[in-house]
């Protein structure tokens, strides 16, 4: 793996815990039943529809495989799997 590669999944590792981290925060600041981008630890595109935010990371220039996105449900939600 190359240091690049390495690079991304750190990024990509410290954005998942940093929604984890704050979900209660995005769901207060309204991001409920929306898909949401983050990258340094910060939303950058949200939208309902996760095709829209794709879209709109592609056209920041940047890889949306690299970009972690992750649905935020309401308070209280559980998903059984």
């Amino acid at each position: 793996m190359t240091s690049q590669e390495l690079q991304v999944l750190e990024n990509f590792e410290k954005d998942s815990e940093w929604f984890h981290k704050n979900i209660v925060r995005l769901q207060k600041e309204g991001f409920v039943g929306k898909f949401v981008a983050i990258k340094d630890s910060k939303p950058i595109v949200s939208d309902k529809n996760i095709d829209t935010v794709i879209k709109e990371i592609e056209k920041r220039g940047e890889n949306p495989s690299y970009i972690f996105i992750e649905f935020v449900h309401p308070e209280g939600f559980t998903l059984i799997l």
